[in-house]
């Protein structure tokens, strides 16, 4: 006879299912390519120096790229080992891909606790763990998909503060959305979208739910300290660990290059502030961003292409076999994810504007999808530098979100007018098209070698090369 805590713990056995898939595909072959993929060479290169000591400059936060270097200080990896990606290059790939499958379960935890049942929890899920480019950007030395589960993390985290009233539970959910954010925000900029939209939920529920102005107050206060403590503090890391002159000595000024071993401007009595030394870094963060205007990359595009997945990015190029068969790996989404998400999330859009009687009780649950959806998506029509497809990839979680609400008030209104049959006929044509078109993208995944024929036909899209 079963125990209480493993009837518990298999109770739904669908989480462990999915688990072990998104384990299987983001760690199998791990360490294939053998090689510097895409932006890794800048990660690499970002945690080697952090090793060495030597002064670097990059336009977003240094928490992420200050673990890469961890790691490989753990792992006894090196300098050059780090930028290199030998010996042992998997093994920093290794937290992004273990990244990327937790936020496959996690996505499962987040619409159950929107309300929505089982089925459609595992459906969502499903969404993140077939898609393609979500596969590909958690495979490699890259912090997007570490980006995603600390926005993501933060959400739930939060979900589940709204659902505790008082005392030290509702203190601890505070205390663990705060630090997720904090490192949310510490990664990228970008994570600013979440935060905005946590703290504008979190005012106006505590408003409506009639909660204590001193308790939002005290508890508003307790988050953002704990957020400027976690992004003060990876800076403070970033400049102990960087005290020698290094290729990012030219984006500072020269009271900063004083305090720089090594730099022509070197003083040993020389004193900057690590206040100082924050303000003038983020200062040239920003305007740093804002140079790239001019900069121009073939794989780059616009805003406005990206629910569509018009362009791809090119990740890899393998040697050509005796055969011509050549493996490329590609950051392409898996056609049925996106494009069913962008329907759902426009449909969504469209009721909600025209129709709001028809999304019932999940009104304003569909509200706040789609806020989240425009925080993450709307100020990127305002940036004019090159700009990829994986700065669609949080847009992309909470369009599946959407589109996960719309199927369930679907199968609602198909369950009343036809049955449960057609309900479980739609649910599963759904998973088979989705799965093949999982599998068909593989190969561009994994970097598989294929023939320039094969490959091709897999070109749906002329602008997808």
């Amino acid at each position: 006879m079963k125990s209480k805590w493993q009837r518990r713990l298999f109770r739904y056995p669908e989480i462990w299912v999915l688990c072990a898939l998104a384990l299987l595909t983001r760690l199998w072959q791990l360490d294939f390519p053998r090689a510097i993929v895409f932006d890794e060479v800048y990660f690499r290169q970002f945690a080697s120096d952090y090793l060495n000591g030597h002064f670097f400059f990059d336009i977003h936060p240094p928490l992420v790229k200050l673990v890469f270097a961890g790691i490989g200080a753990l792992f006894h990896l090196g300098a050059s080992g780090v930028a290199d990606g030998d010996p042992g290059g998997w093994i920093l790939r290794a937290l992004p891909a273990l990244a990327g499958a937790a936020l496959v379960p996690l996505m499962y935890v987040i619409i159950r606790q929107l309300g929505l049942g089982r089925r459609m929890a595992a459906f969502g899920a499903l969404l993140v763990l077939c898609d393609n480019a979500l596969l590909v950007e958690s495979r490699f030395v890259l912090m997007d998909s570490l980006l995603l589960l600390a926005g993501m993390g933060a959400l739930s985290s939060y979900l589940q503060l709204r659902r505790t009233k008082k005392g030290l539970y509702r203190w601890l959910w505070v205390i663990a959305t705060a630090v997720l954010l904090g490192t949310l925000v510490s990664t990228k900029w970008t994570g600013l979208a979440i935060a905005g939209l946590i703290f504008f939920t979190w005012i106006i529920d505590g408003v409506l739910r009639k909660i204590q102005w001193q308790q939002l107050i005290a508890e508003g206060a307790a988050a953002l300290a704990i957020i400027a403590t976690i992004y003060i503090g990876c800076f403070a890391v970033h400049f102990a660990l960087l005290t020698h002159s290094g290729d990012g000595d030219a984006f500072m000024s020269q009271k900063f290059q004083s305090t720089l071993v090594g730099n022509e401007n070197y003083k040993a009595s020389a004193k900057m502030s690590l206040w100082d030394k924050i303000v003038e870094y983020n200062a040239e963060m920003y305007s740093a961003q804002n140079s790239l205007e001019s900069v121009t990359h073939p794989y780059a595009s616009r805003w406005y292409s990206w629910p569509f997945e018009t362009r791809s990015v090119y990740f890899w190029q393998g040697e050509a076999q005796k055969d011509g068969s050549q493996g490329n790996i590609y950051l392409l989404g898996n056609p049925a994810v996106w494009w069913l998400s962008a329907v759902g999330m426009f449909t969504a859009l469209g009721v909600w504007l025209l129709k709001p009687a028809w999304l019932g009780k999940r009104r304003r649950l569909v509200a706040f999808l789609l806020t989240g959806y425009a925080l993450n998506f709307v100020p990127f029509t305002f940036i004019t530098r090159p700009m990829f497809l994986y700065h669609y990839l949080f847009a992309l979680l909470f369009s599946m979100l959407v589109t996960v609400v719309m199927l369930s008030l679907l199968f609602t209104w198909q369950r009343e007018k036809y049955g449960r049959r057609a309900v479980t006929q739609t649910y599963w044509a759904l998973v088979v098209i989705i799965v093949l078109g999982f599998i068909n993208f593989i190969p561009l995944s994994y970097g598989w070698p294929m023939t320039p024929d094969d490959l091709q036909m897999h070109m749906w899209l002329p602008s997808w090369r």
